[in-house]
C-alpha cells in the first residue's frame, strides 16, 4: 500500500467525524478504505483555488483512477446594479467560458493511460451553474443560455464517458464545443430550457441551434442519449407548423432526430419534456436500419408537416 500525502491525508481527515479521524490517522488500511470513498465522488466549483486544489489532489495517477463522478459548479454573476456598465449576459457568458476552459485545461492533463489499460480511467462529468439571484422574469430575458465568449475549442479530454448538464443552459452551439472535446463519451443527458414565448427571435434561434448539433455534431460513440426541451405550441394565432419548414420543405430538428435515430452504437434514446417534431424523423428509406436500438422515448407536443 502506498504511502498517502500529508497533504491528501489532511483532505481525508477533515471530512470525517472526529472519532473516525483519529483512528484512520493511524490505520493506513482504513485510510486507504477511506480515501477510495472519499474521492470516488468529487464536488468542486469554478473558482481558480478550487481548480488547482483539484488538480493537486488528483496529480496522482492511482488517485484519477478512484474517481467515477465529478461534479463541477459554475458560478455565474446574478442581478447587478443598473451602474454597471457591462450588460449581464456578458459577464456570465465570459464567467462561463473562463469556468468550462479552465476544468477542461485540467482534466486535458489526466489523458494518460496507466499500464495495463486501454484508455484512462474515467468518470461522470456533471456540469452545474450556481446563480443567487437572477432574476429570470425580466422584460430582455435571455441570459439564462450560457455561450462561450469567442471560444471556439476545448482541449480534449479522454477520461470522461458520461456528461450530464442539468442545472445549466447552454446553447446547443456550444454543447457541440464541449460534446467534440469529450472523444470517450457514451452517455449523454442534457437539460435545455426554452425561452419565454414573448422572445419569439430566440425561441426560433434555440431550435434551429439545436437542429444544427444534432445534424453535424459527431456523436458516433454515444450509446445513450437523454435530452429534454420544451418546444410548446406558441399560442399564437399567426403561427403554424409550417413555419419550422425550411426553404426545401424540410424540418431540420426532424432531420437531426433522424440522424440520431441512426447511429451505430445508439441503444437509449430519450428526447423528453416537449418536442415539436415531423413523421419524417422516422424516415429510413435508403439507409441501413441500424440494429442496435433498444430503448426509445419521445414527447411531441404538435406535428410538423411531413415532406411527403
Amino acid at each position: 500500500m502506498d504511502t498517502i500525502p500529508p497533504e491528501i491525508l489532511l483532505h481525508i481527515l477533515s471530512d470525517l467525524d472526529k472519532p473516525l479521524a483519529q483512528y484512520a490517522s493511524v490505520c493506513r488500511a482504513f485510510q486507504y478504505l477511506i480515501e477510495i470513498k472519499t474521492f470516488e465522488n468529487i464536488a468542486t466549483t469554478s473558482t481558480l483555488p478550487q481548480i488547482q486544489r483539484l488538480d493537486s489532489v488528483f496529480g496522482d495517477e492511482r488517485r484519477r483512477c478512484l474517481l467515477r463522478k465529478l461534479e463541477f459548479t459554475i458560478s455565474l454573476p446574478g442581478k447587478l446594479k443598473s451602474s454597471h456598465k457591462k450588460p449581464l449576459k456578458c459577464l456570465r457568458d465570459r464567467a462561463f467560458t473562463l469556468a468550462v476552459s479552465r476544468l477542461f485545461t485540467c482534466l486535458a492533463k489526466w489523458n494518460y493511460t496507466p499500464e495495463g489499460l486501454e484508455k484512462p480511467p474515467s468518470f461522470a462529468l456533471h456540469l452545474r451553474g450556481s446563480t443567487s439571484n437572477v432574476d429570470y422574469n425580466a422584460v430582455n430575458n435571455h441570459h439564462k443560455h450560457m455561450q462561450f465568449d469567442w471560444l471556439e475549442r476545448l482541449p480534449s479530454v479522454e477520461c470522461v464517458n458520461k456528461l450530464r448538464v442539468e442545472s445549466l443552459h447552454i446553447f446547443p452551439s456550444d454543447m457541440t464545443i464541449i460534446c467534440e472535446a469529450l472523444p470517450h463519451m457514451d452517455d449523454l443527458r442534457w437539460v435545455l430550457a426554452n425561452a419565454p414565448r414573448r422572445l419569439r427571435n430566440l425561441r426560433d434561434e434555440l431550435r434551429d441551434s439545436m437542429a444544427t448539433t444534432l445534424l453535424q455534431t459527431d456523436f458516433s460513440r454515444l450509446q445513450a442519449i437523454e435530452i429534454w426541451w420544451g418546444d410548446h405550441d406558441p399560442l399564437n394565432h399567426y403561427w403554424t407548423p409550417e413555419n419550422y419548414l425550411d426553404a426545401e420543405g424540410h424540418d431540420r430538428l426532424s432531420m437531426g432526430v433522424n440522424r440520431i435515430l441512426k447511429l451505430p452504437n445508439l441503444k437509449i434514446l430519450t428526447l423528453g419534456g416537449l418536442f415539436i417534431l415531423s413523421p419524417d424523423m422516422f424516415d429510413l428509406s435508403g439507409e441501413d436500419i441500424p440494429n442496435s436500438l433498444e430503448e426509445l422515448y419521445i414527447d411531441v407536443s404538435k406535428v410538423s408537416p411531413a415532406r411527403n
